[in-house]
């Protein structure tokens, strides 16, 4: 009885040991395939020389919600997007230029893989050439316009002689004619005037006489 009871402790012990060594060997099974399947990109770029576009989609499937992921896309110098994200990422750019080389460069940093050790974490180049030729239509002549053809000016008739402008009367200065000095105006009535003024002295003296008389 003793012997037959060591034997089934035995064998119980052994079958939990290999119990646990199932259980164990599932779960990192299933958590090899959890990783495999995790963490997802896929992204692609092309010119289409018929749509006269290039084309850019990146997305990002199953990466770890439970903090913030980070993803930016350049084209160049130009910033397309640079947002946070959870789970996935899904974006589309389908009107780029197509006459021109263009370099996208797509960074994504998964909180869970902050080195990059997991590939979660990446930094991709995508390159792709221009398409379409730049080139411009060649503009269409422009018909050129005769030149303007000026009319002769008429001449400016000159005024013949007999319609000739009058001529101007010339004016002279008439100088004042000095009057010619005679003493005789000025002496005559003076001369007159004593005559008269001496003979009626003597008509006065005659005249006291006779009456004295």
């Amino acid at each position: 009885m003793a012997h037959t009871s060591t034997a089934r402790r035995r064998f119980g012990a052994a079958l939990g040991a290999f119990g646990v060594t199932a259980v164990t060997a599932a779960a990192a099974l299933v958590g090899m395939a959890g990783t495999a399947s995790a963490h997802t990109p896929d992204f692609s770029a092309e010119c289409s020389a018929e749509e006269g576009v290039t084309t850019l989609q990146v997305e990002l499937r199953a990466y770890n919600a439970r903090e913030s992921n980070t993803v930016k896309v350049t084209d160049g110098d130009t910033v397309l997007a640079q947002e946070k994200f959870g789970e996935n990422f899904s974006q589309e750019w389908n009107d780029l230029d197509a006459t021109v080389d263009h370099t996208f460069v797509i960074e994504v940093q998964a909180w869970d893989d902050p080195n990059g050790d997991r590939g979660w974490s990446f930094t991709r180049e995508l390159g792709v050439g221009a398409c379409v030729d730049q080139t411009t239509p060649p503009e269409e002549p422009q018909p050129s316009e005769p030149p303007a053809t000026t009319e002769p000016s008429a001449p400016v008739e000159e005024p013949t002689s007999s319609e000739a402008a009058p001529p101007v009367a010339e004016t002279t200065e008439v100088e004042p004619v000095a009057l010619a000095e005679t003493g005789a105006s000025v002496a005559l009535p003076i001369g007159i005037g004593a005559v008269l003024l001496a003979g009626g002295v003597v008509l006065m003296v005659v005249v006291k006489r006779r009456s004295r008389a």
